[in-house]
């Protein structure tokens, strides 16, 4: 099983320190697959789509609209406006 082997090797990354560590929600979900295929059946609506938006909305669009020095209080500001516009809206 080509998963079983990746977990089996992936320690090879961390000892090159091409990565620190492997807590990534895809890698952590594709281990639970074949159990929840079992129990459940196919795994329709089993995507990452919404994870990778969120992703997109929180950090990069965050991160274009800033002047890439001191970023963070920038993106920070950004969430913060764009969260009250959008609760304007729904109370509009």
């Amino acid at each position: 099983n080509a998963l079983n082997l990746f977990h089996e090797n992936k320690d090879i990354f961390v000892d090159l320190s091409i990565r620190s560590n492997f807590n990534l929600p895809k890698l952590h979900a594709a281990r639970h697959y074949p159990a929840m295929i079992m129990m459940f059946g196919t795994t329709d609506n089993y995507n990452t789509e919404y994870t990778e938006r969120l992703h997109i909305n929180f950090a990069k669009d965050a991160y274009r609209a800033t002047n890439h020095k001191d970023e963070f209080v920038q993106m920070t500001c950004w969430l913060e406006r764009k969260e009250k516009i959008l609760h304007h809206d729904k109370y509009v």
